[in-house]
């Protein structure tokens, strides 16, 4: 979960589950969603509706 938070913070722009999946070997969105959701939950990362996109 750190990883994918940290690739989110590294990030120039929000970035979507598929965008930080491609960071990953063998990841799919669909398994990064749920790491995206928890700390969307803590508000340690912004989801942004219109894009479906996360951001720090």
């Amino acid at each position: 979960m750190q990883a994918v938070r940290a690739v989110v913070a590294q990030a120039a722009a929000p970035v979507t589950a598929a965008q930080v999946a491609a960071r990953f070997r063998r990841t799919r969105a669909t398994q990064v969603q749920p790491l995206l959701a928890t700390p969307t939950a803590l508000s340690l990362l912004r989801h942004l509706e219109p894009e479906d996109a996360c951001a720090a």
